[in-house]
C-alpha cells in the first residue's frame, strides 16, 4: 500500500499529447500524436499508458489523472469514452479534465488571478478575477481564429512570400518557403490534393523566426504583428473579467513565447496601452505541470469553478 496515488498529467494539444507520471520522486515521460490525429480520448490513454510504462513498476493502487485538452472551446469535457479507455488499461481512481486553457493558466500562473496567453499551434487566452468571474478569448481553431499562434505565423508568412513572387520580389522568405513547401507554382494543385495541417503550417514558424532574427524585414514583421494580436486578446479577456485597470499577471506559455525576443517587445508595448497596470512575468512551467496540478489538488483550483470535471474512473462522469 502506497501513501499516495501515482499522479499523471496529460497536455493534449493540436501538435502532439504529453504526458508525465510521478510517483515516489520518479517520473515517466510519453508522447502520442496530437488532437488531429485521431480520436481523442484514444490519444489521451495511449499517452497515459506510456507514461505509465515509462515511470516503471509502481505499487497496485489508484491512479489521479489530470487532463488539459485542446478543442473544447470552452464546452464540458466529454468524459465518458476516456474512462472507458482508461478501465480497459486496468487503471482505477480519479479523472480531472479541463479545458487547455485551464492548464495552461494553472502552469503559468497557479491559482492566482490574471490572464495566460497560451500560444503554441494554436492560442488561447484566458483570465481569472477574483470573484470567480473567467474569459476565455479566441481558441476558435486555424481556420476561424488562433490569431497570433504558431499556425498564424506560419500560414501569414507563405502568403507574404507568394506576394513576393506575385511582384517579382524574391527574397529569403520565399527562399524559405519552397525550401518547405515545395515549388510555389504548383503549391495549389498539391494543397488541393492535400492541405497541411495546423502544426505543418506552424513549423513554418520556426524558419520565419530564423529569418527575422537574420534581418529580414518581412520575417521581423510578421512576428512584430503576432505581439500585437496576441496582446490584444489578452486585453480582450482582461476586460471582460473586469482586470483591465488591475494589478494583475499576464504570462505567455507554447512554443510561440520560446521566441521571446521576436514576439515581446510589440505584444509588451500593446498590452501596456490595453491595460497599463498588467505585469507581464514569465511563466512558472508549462501546460504539463497545470496537467498534473488539477489531480494533486483537485479542489483547489477555486479560480476555475465548473471549468474542471471531477470524477472517478470506475463510476459514472460527474462534476462536484
Amino acid at each position: 500500500m502506497r501513501d499516495a496515488p501515482v499522479r499523471i498529467g496529460v497536455d493534449l494539444g493540436q501538435g502532439g499529447c504529453r504526458a508525465l507520471a510521478h510517483h515516489d520522486g520518479r517520473t515517466g515521460h510519453a508522447r502520442t500524436p496530437g488532437f488531429w490525429s485521431g480520436q481523442p480520448a484514444a490519444r489521451i490513454a495511449e499517452a497515459v499508458g506510456a507514461a505509465l510504462a515509462d515511470l516503471g513498476p509502481v505499487p497496485d493502487g489508484p491512479v489521479a489523472v489530470g487532463v488539459g485538452m485542446t478543442g473544447l472551446n470552452g464546452r464540458t469535457p466529454p468524459t465518458d469514452d476516456l474512462r472507458t479507455r482508461l478501465r480497459d488499461r486496468g487503471l482505477r481512481g480519479t479523472l480531472h479534465v479541463a479545458d487547455d486553457s485551464v492548464t495552461a493558466y494553472l502552469g503559468a500562473l497557479g491559482p492566482v488571478p490574471g490572464a495566460v496567453v497560451a500560444a503554441g499551434t494554436g492560442v488561447v487566452v484566458l483570465a481569472a478575477a477574483p470573484d470567480g468571474r473567467t474569459a476565455r478569448v479566441d481558441g476558435w481553431g486555424a481556420a476561424l481564429g488562433d490569431r497570433g499562434s504558431g499556425h498564424w505565423i506560419g500560414r501569414t508568412a507563405l502568403r507574404l512570400a507568394l506576394r513576393q513572387r506575385d511582384r517579382d520580389r524574391a527574397g529569403p522568405l520565399l527562399d524559405a518557403a519552397v525550401a518547405t513547401f515545395g515549388p510555389v507554382e504548383t503549391l495549389p494543385a498539391r494543397w488541393r490534393e492535400r492541405p497541411p495541417t495546423p502544426e505543418q503550417l506552424a513549423g513554418f514558424a520556426g524558419a520565419v523566426a530564423e529569418l527575422a532574427r537574420a534581418g529580414d524585414p518581412d520575417a521581423r514583421s510578421v512576428w512584430r504583428r503576432a505581439g500585437v494580436l496576441l496582446a490584444d486578446s489578452a486585453v480582450a479577456a482582461l476586460r471582460r473579467t473586469g482586470l483591465a485597470g488591475a494589478v494583475v499577471p499576464v504570462a505567455g506559455t507554447g512554443g510561440v513565447f520560446a521566441a521571446a525576443d521576436l514576439l515581446l517587445p510589440t505584444f509588451t508595448r500593446a498590452l501596456r496601452v490595453g491595460a497599463p497596470y498588467a505585469r507581464p512575468v514569465t511563466a512558472t512551467a508549462d501546460p504539463l505541470a497545470g496537467a498534473l496540478a488539477l489531480c494533486a489538488h483537485p479542489t483547489g483550483e477555486t479560480l476555475f469553478t465548473g471549468l474542471v470535471v471531477h470524477c472517478d474512473i470506475e463510476e459514472r462522469a460527474g462534476k462536484r
